[in-house]
């Protein structure tokens, strides 16, 4: 028989032991209904307020630049919008930077004129870049190469895939290189072996067939001038090009701004590529880092076509972006891959400084 000592000491030790379990169920309850709150915030503020649509529609055009462009639907745009930034994507605006299409004349191609400096020029410079904006920043690198006859397309010699930048580096001793084209990827392992679009190097039509459409050429003349259009690879030929390739969409033709004043969200926030030229025959090479927060989200289009603008660049068009973005100098990588491995990915072709 329990003592009345030993009974209250038997409750106390009962009541003890339970308190730990009603505290967890306590952390628990507010822990789901933190998390409720929250969710119902997000989802007021994603489908109730404007800034919310424009998330949604910044999402959607990024989704739409990459392989997992079949995840656009569930950020639940209305299906008109949703139409025009696939149609913004792949059908952009082109202009002729030379001639007319309708012309069965092409013009002769006027030698660009480079002034002679006061002092030596190094043959490439480089130019940091770090822009934050509103809600986002990036970070990348401009090269500047001053005598545009030593820019040159590289082409993998490769079958079975193509090739690294710093494999094309060593097997050229370049001493600035970018990617270029796009290339057939299915489900992520194309290993870069088959470049979209036209392909020409060193005055021979590698391809000329374009499987995707949409795609714009850009191609470099003998004289060391940039040309961009939709022209065929023939075409380019009789222009004097001597190496082209495809990719989209022209950021400057002619000296015009081809996004002024159009919605920055129809290509997305994306690692960027691109190649232009200014007015005194300087080549420039532009790489812009992104998904990686803390050091750089991406740029838009809108953002690229402004950044050359600023600088001088009269003829631009955007390469291949994403994981595919990567600069080098000297054999270094000088700018942040976002792919996987260091090293960057395999491609079909690279712009390189010879």
């Amino acid at each position: 028989m329990q003592t009345l000592s030993r009974a209250r000491s038997y409750k106390r030790t009962t009541r003890t032991a339970r308190r730990p379990w009603r505290w967890v169920k306590r952390l628990m309850l507010l822990t789901a209904l933190t998390f409720t709150t929250l969710a119902l915030g997000g989802i007021i503020f994603l489908f109730g307020t404007q800034t919310g649509e424009d998330l949604r529609e910044w999402a959607a055009g990024t989704l739409l630049t990459t392989q997992h462009d079949y995840w656009a639907p569930y950020t639940f745009i209305a299906e008109d919008k949703l139409n025009a930034l696939k149609e913004q994507i792949k059908h952009p605006d082109v202009i002729n930077s030379e001639t007319d299409l309708g012309s069965t004349e092409l013009p002769a191609m006027k030698p660009i004129v480079i002034p002679l400096p006061d002092k030596p020029k190094e043959l490439v410079d480089i130019e940091e870049i770090n822009v934050k904006k509103e809600n986002y920043y990036f970070k990348g690198k401009i090269m500047y190469i001053h005598d545009p006859k030593r820019v040159q397309l590289l082409v993998t010699n490769r079958k079975d895939r193509g090739d690294l930048l710093d494999e094309f580096v060593k097997k050229s001793n370049a001493i600035g290189i970018v990617n270029a084209s796009g290339f057939s990827d299915p489900d992520g392992y194309g290993k870069g072996a088959q470049a979209y679009g036209v392909v020409i190097h060193d005055g021979k039509i590698i391809q000329g067939y374009n499987p995707k459409s949409g795609e714009t050429a850009l191609g470099i003349t003998y004289e060391g001038k940039l040309v961009t259009g939709s022209y065929t690879a023939e075409q380019l030929i009789k222009m004097g090009v001597r190496d082209a390739m495809s990719f989209r969409p022209q950021l400057i033709v002619n000296g015009k701004n081809m996004f002024m004043d159009k919605p920055a969200r129809s290509w997305g926030i994306q690692p960027r590529t691109a190649i232009g030229q200014k007015e005194d025959g300087t080549i420039v090479f532009v790489v812009i880092d992104g998904r990686q927060p803390g050091h750089s989200i991406g740029a838009s289009m809108n953002d690229l076509a402004e950044l050359l603008e600023e600088r001088g660049i009269v003829t631009a068009m955007a390469m291949d972006g994403g994981s595919s973005s990567m600069m080098l100098h000297n054999g270094e990588a000088i700018t942040k891959t976002s792919c996987p491995y260091y090293r960057g990915r395999y491609l079909p072709n690279a712009w390189a400084v010879i």
